[in-house]
């Protein structure tokens, strides 16, 4: 599922020392995340579960940076 998403040219920081984590099942969809992962990425954790991970990319994200991520996991 592609998530078609606008650049708002907004640039997040994460804070010092925080923890951001999710976690997916084998297909790439989200089974946890933390609230500072919830945070960050504008959606509450409940939105996201279930959801495949490329909910919180970046639209300029190159897709195959992500497929090779995934190859190597």
């Amino acid at each position: 599922m592609a998530v078609v998403t606008q650049v708002t040219g907004r640039e997040t920081l994460v804070p010092e020392n925080v923890f951001i984590y999710s976690r997916t099942d084998a297909k790439g969809h989200i089974t946890e995340a933390n609230q500072a992962f919830a945070d960050l990425s504008g959606y509450a954790v409940e939105e996201m579960i279930g959801k495949p991970h490329n909910l919180v990319r970046h639209p300029d994200m190159p897709k195959d940076a992500f497929a090779d991520m995934w190859k190597s996991l």
